[in-house]
C-alpha cells in the first residue's frame, strides 16, 4: 500500500487553493490538476509499505501543540505548479519529530529535506509564464494523517486510515 503522512487543510484555505487551481486551469493548455479532495501538506512521504501499526505507533508517539500555518507564495519546477506555505517554526519541529519516529520504528521514508508546499497542478503546459498569487488563508492543524494513495476509476485518490490529534 502506498502511504504518507500528511496535514489537511481548513475549507477557508481549501476554497483558496480551488480557486488558485481553477485560475490555472485557465490560464494553460492542458494539465494535470490536483482535485480538492487530495489538497495536502505532505509531512513524510513513505510509499509501498505495509505496517500500518509500525506506523500508528510512530504517529502515536509524536507530542504536539496546535499550531496554524498561512498559504504564502507560490512557483513552479518546471510543469509542476505549487502554492507555498509561510515559514512556521512549530510545523518543522511536527515534521522533525515525525521522521525522527518513522526511522526509530525503522520505517523508510523518503529523506529530502522537508520543504512546505502543496502541489496544485503537475505536467501543465502554457504559453506565457502563469503566476499564482494565493490570499494568504490560514489552517488550523490540530492533527497528522496517515493516507493512502490509490487509483479509483483511473483517478489518484487519497484517503485518510489514521489520524494522530495533538
Amino acid at each position: 500500500m502506498r502511504l504518507f503522512i500528511a496535514v489537511n487543510f481548513s475549507a477557508e484555505a481549501k476554497n483558496e487553493l480551488k480557486r488558485q487551481i481553477d485560475h490555472l486551469k485557465a490560464d494553460s493548455r492542458s494539465g494535470n490538476f490536483t482535485r480538492e479532495g487530495n489538497l495536502h501538506l505532505t509531512l513524510a512521504f513513505i510509499g509501498e509499505y505495509s505496517d500500518i501499526e509500525a506506523v500508528k505507533r510512530a504517529l502515536d508517539g509524536i507530542t504536539a501543540k496546535e499550531f496554524e500555518i498561512k498559504l504564502k507564495g507560490s512557483g513552479n519546477f518546471g510543469s509542476l505548479y505549487w502554492i507555498g506555505i509561510e515559514k512556521e517554526p512549530a510545523l518543522f519541529e511536527l515534521a522533525g519529530a515525525l521522521r525522527a519516529g518513522l526511522e526509530k520504528e525503522g520505517i523508510p521514508f523518503d529523506k529530502k529535506p522537508f520543504s512546505p508546499h502543496i502541489t496544485v497542478a503537475r505536467e501543465v503546459t502554457t504559453d506565457t509564464k502563469i503566476i499564482l498569487k494565493p490570499e494568504s488563508k490560514k489552517s488550523r492543524i490540530d492533527k497528522i494523517s496517515l493516507m493512502r494513495s490509490d487509483r479509483v476509476n483511473g483517478k489518484l485518490t487519497y484517503t485518510e486510515i489514521y489520524e494522530k490529534r495533538f
